[in-house]
């Protein structure tokens, strides 16, 4: 896994739901394990599939007409590039395991159920390519600014907590670049120590009341 890329991805769909409603776009930047430079990416719309149902309001939301899912690629040309495009940045090495991509998203898991049925359709299993533990922005977001709960937590609210610029909300590319940029705003700042904790000897500090203290960054 050490040598295993990063893949931040982002699902637009016709609803909120993975079974009544279809993936209407897909976009995803492929990022280098070290730099988190962008190596690769890939998006498209995908046709509607299944007789599932694409909703006026998920159009109006996420900035996709009807036209546009139209001129997308039907659901089986999806798995099939879906497959060799995560298949082409595997990771070499002996193990399987090594290979897969690591998964980013901004409340990942609502993507990750569509994708799985789009991709269970012509029997392939998302999990082949990346690993089933995610990286989420979203529960990133949360603990680095110790929300409340009270607070929004979507990408276009983290983003402003970060100073990140987010245009034309909910087109999945530009979706995808905002959370790549929230992912490598949290690396500086977990980076920030240079490491020095896994390459020298960590000193040894008195444990008391300043030793559980933790700060939030505002």
């Amino acid at each position: 896994m050490h040598k295993s890329n990063y893949v931040v991805y982002d699902c637009e769909t016709g609803g909120l739901e993975e079974t009544e409603n279809p993936i209407t776009q897909f976009a995803c930047q492929v990022l280098d394990f070290k730099t988190l430079k962008v190596v690769d990416q890939w998006e498209t719309f995908v046709k509607p599939y299944e007789g599932l149902k694409i909703t006026q309001k998920s159009l109006d939301k996420t900035m996709v007409s009807m036209s546009d899912v139209n001129s997308g690629i039907t659901v089986k040309q999806f798995a099939e590039t879906f497959s060799q495009f995560f298949k082409m940045h595997n990771a070499s090495g002996n193990s399987s395991e090594r290979g897969r991509l690591v998964p980013i998203g901004h409340n990942v898991g609502f993507d990750n159920g569509f994708l799985s049925f789009a991709l269970n359709l012509h029997k392939l299993n998302l999990y082949s390519f990346i690993y089933e533990e995610a990286i989420d922005t979203m529960k990133l977001s949360k603990a680095v600014w110790c929300l409340t709960g009270d607070e929004k937590i979507n990408l276009n609210a983290c983003c402003e907590y970060a100073g990140i610029k987010l245009t034309d909300a909910h087109g999945a590319m530009n979706d995808v670049e905002a959370t790549s940029e929230l992912f490598r705003y949290f690396v500086k700042k977990m980076r920030s120590g240079k490491g020095s904790a896994a390459t020298t000897e960590i000193k040894q500090r008195d444990k008391g009341a300043e030793f559980f203290e933790f700060k939030c960054a505002k």
